[in-house]
């Protein structure tokens, strides 16, 4: 009777924190839809009339987390963890924007799908994805896209022309107001 009854309670226990799990992976997936209607032209602003109001905070670490990928881009180390992108410098390393072209092969927990153009593409932290096969790769997204936040480092509070955006990765961004609540629309580059 003990082993029926013990039998009974590890099976519902070991059913229970199968069903966690399973609602905990699932629950980092946000899934918000955005559609480009249609691709605007890049519109390029000047690097010389940029204003840094509020300057980016950029995160560094020592040592790199345990079971990071080291990912070679034109011929540089790029490091990759959980979502984020370190490059070294001297003996530090800096939390970066991915470069364009690099491929992943699993997306990072928290990503969330946005359209653009069309085609499905996956955002987190700043950076875009692309399904290529059985990989993500990095790419640009194109003015339109709208996207739910900004990262939390490395991004430029900036003025130009009396205009208020955010910078990052050379991307410029304009708060907008949806009925998600305020969002991040790309709004053009800038030019060195």
């Amino acid at each position: 009777m003990k082993i029926i009854v013990f039998a009974t309670l590890l099976i519902s226990l070991l059913t229970s924190v199968e069903s966690d799990l399973l609602a905990q992976r699932h629950a980092h997936r946000r899934v918000e839809r955005v559609r480009v209607v249609r691709a605007r032209p890049v519109r390029r602003y000047p690097r010389a009339k940029v204003v840094v109001v509020r300057p980016r905070r950029v995160r560094t670490v020592t040592v790199l987390p345990a079971g990071h990928v080291t990912v070679v881009s034109r011929g540089r180390n790029y490091y990759y963890y959980n979502g984020f992108y370190h490059t070294q410098v001297n003996n530090v390393y800096t939390v970066i924007a991915p470069p364009r072209g690099v491929r992943i092969r699993v997306l990072p927990v928290g990503y969330t799908n946005i359209v653009i153009g069309g085609t499905p593409h996956y955002y987190y932290q700043g950076a875009y994805y692309k399904q290529v096969g059985n990989e993500y790769e990095t790419v640009e997204p194109v003015v339109g896209t709208v996207v739910p936040n900004l990262p939390e480092e490395n991004v430029d509070e900036v003025t130009i022309d009396g205009e208020n955006y955010y910078e990052f990765d050379d991307l410029l961004y304009k708060p907008v107001v949806t009925a998600s609540g305020t969002q991040y629309e790309v709004v053009g580059n800038l030019d060195d």
